[in-house]
């Protein structure tokens, strides 16, 4: 049986894309939510057929990663509204569970810590997550699922306040620890025994590769790195990563979503016994 595909779908995304990268602010509006739930809604297709053929328009291909980082503006101006809802509530943790994207954030936390205890025997202690931005959702259920405190490391300063500030409104100072670092300055996460790397964080082929390369050297041997990906038209919202070229790392496993969950999972294992650098 054929696949119908959409032929307007190229011209639909173009539209998205040019209204988004024009707007004066991605903060959340009624038309910013609008256009980025219409992006989500073509991003769920499950045809392959229709995302060869999508991914594959030349005016697609062009905005492929101007794409992303517009996603990841409106991803990192939605997080910071509702932080500063959530921290002025009444009832901050009522508030953060009527975060739109809650349920995704619970269901793929969830899927993670599955896909970790299907290559070891017992869950990470020490974990790391790269790229927290300024709503730390899963840091916040890694921490509560897993009893132990999640250190989270972020670039932005202002992203790293507003979670501060999250975590002490919350309760959650001790079971929170952030960073405000580049990752690629950070000479040693030895301590680490997963370390856990956001979709958006390295926004093409180069900067991911450099990032691996970095992490292979300050991460310690037996550590394991846990990538977040994307796969067919999911990769508008959020690049792909190929499980092939994890290299330097050792890939153990990777998870392909089809429901409401956005983001593929890759886990890798940081080999080798030479000595971390630093």
């Amino acid at each position: 049986m054929n696949t119908v595909i959409d032929s307007s779908l190229p011209t639909r995304i173009h539209r998205i894309y040019q209204e988004l990268a024009t707007l004066g602010s991605l903060e959340p509006s009624q038309r910013v939510n609008h256009l980025f739930s219409e992006l989500v809604s073509i991003s769920m297709s499950r045809s392959r057929g229709e995302a060869d053929v999508v991914l594959g328009d030349p005016a697609v291909s062009a905005i492929r990663e101007g794409l992303w980082r517009i996603c990841s503006r409106g991803e990192y101006e939605l997080e910071r509204h509702w932080t500063r809802r959530i921290a002025a509530a009444d009832d901050p943790a009522a508030e953060l569970r009527s975060f739109p994207y809650a349920v995704n954030y619970e269901k793929l936390t969830r899927l993670e810590l599955s896909g970790l205890l299907g290559v070891r025997d017992e869950p990470p202690r020490r974990v790391l997550f790269i790229g927290a931005g300024p709503l730390p959702f899963t840091s916040i259920l890694l921490a509560e699922r897993l009893g132990f405190p999640v250190s989270n490391i972020d670039v932005d300063e202002e992203a790293c306040a507003d979670a501060r500030a999250l975590a002490r409104r919350l309760g959650l100072s001790e079971k929170l620890r952030f960073i405000c670092a580049d990752a690629l300055a950070c000479s040693d996460l030895s301590e680490f025994d997963c370390v856990f790397l956001a979709a958006l964080v390295g926004m093409n082929r180069r900067e991911k590769t450099r990032l691996l390369h970095h992490l292979h050297g300050v991460m310690r041997p037996g550590a394991l790195l846990l990538v977040r990906s994307s796969q067919r038209l999911r990769t508008l919202l959020y690049p792909e990563v190929d499980i092939h070229g994890m290299a330097p790392f050792e890939p153990l496993l990777e998870i392909h979503p089809h429901d409401e969950v956005i983001n593929s999972v890759i886990i890798a294992e940081r080999p080798g016994h030479d000595r971390i650098a630093g």
